[in-house]
């Protein structure tokens, strides 16, 4: 016999007969238990990380697009309205809507909107707004109160003189102008703002008297030549007698050059699509100009 047989030969015996005890029973349960408890446990582990990772996602989601929750984004800018009541008087029925002179056209792309037209009144007791000569002092002085009045806007001096004072007002969307002329007119501060209360508009002025008697009238938007200008007017009645009327302009000193033959500048920019000013910005300037010296 080879080796070859012999050890066919020892493999080829049966196998031993199974046998099953108590024991091996109870071992084999509690294997099986153990096994089930283990599998239970990971599912609530899996279960437990996915939520919290879930959760973790959608945080970082919310920081991402929730600027308030960020220390570091710019807070919104929220825009204040006006809360000055209008004069208590029927509005007028326009006549039409402006539309820019053909010699001196609205910027390509910027469209010309339909502002209504009412015819103004002329005031009664007339007066010349460059009756009040305006010193250097008044400039800077004035200068301060509209920087101070106005901190969000880039506020430099234009081109002011002896009767009439000019502050460039810049922002994002360009530079506008500010202008501010004075006059002395005959009456108490109520019958000229009564007086001047039709200056072209169609709806009525927006007015707010003092407790000492001084009234702020603000007018509408309206457009004037040449280009698409638009202008609004802040009137001040003072307790004084004095009368100061503050133009917001949509052009600047950019929108300005030396005229050729004459002192002074004329214009030849279009300005801004818009006025530099809210109603409510334009307003701040009523009560400054009513108090200064």
């Amino acid at each position: 016999m080879n080796i070859e047989d012999e050890l066919r030969g020892a493999l080829d015996v049966p196998a031993p007969p199974p046998t099953t005890t108590l024991d091996h029973v109870l071992k084999r349960g509690r294997r099986r238990v153990f096994a089930r408890r283990a599998g239970a446990m990971l599912g609530v582990v899996a279960a437990v990380a996915g939520i919290g990772i879930g959760v973790t996602t959608l945080n970082h989601v919310a920081l991402e697009h929730a600027p308030a929750d960020r220390l570091n984004e710019t807070p919104a800018t929220v825009e204040r309205t006006l809360d000055w009541p209008r004069v208590n008087t029927p509005a007028r029925t326009p006549y039409g809507t402006w539309t820019p002179a053909a010699s001196a056209p609205p910027p390509a792309g910027r469209p010309a909107a339909p502002i209504p037209l009412c015819n103004a009144t002329d005031p009664k007791n007339g007066f010349g707004l460059s009756a009040e000569p305006l010193s250097a002092k008044s400039v800077d002085a004035w200068l301060d109160l509209v920087r101070r009045a106005l901190p969000e806007m880039t506020i430099a001096p234009g081109h002011s003189n002896e009767f009439a004072i000019e502050f460039d007002v810049t922002d994002s969307g360009g530079t506008g102008g500010i202008r501010i002329l004075a006059g002395r007119p005959i009456g108490t501060p109520q019958s000229n703002a009564d007086d001047g209360l039709w200056a072209g508009d169609c709806e009525p002025a927006r007015r707010l008297t003092r407790a000492d008697g001084t009234i702020m009238q603000l007018h509408g938007v309206r457009p004037v030549e040449p280009f698409l200008t638009l202008k609004q007017v802040l009137q001040v009645y003072r307790k004084d007698g004095l009368y100061v009327q503050l133009e917001l302009l949509n052009f600047g000193t950019p929108d300005l050059a030396p005229a050729p033959d004459q002192p002074g500048f004329i214009r030849t920019g279009p300005g801004r699509a818009n006025l530099p000013l809210t109603e409510e910005q334009f307003a701040r300037l009523g009560p400054i100009i009513a108090e200064v010296a």
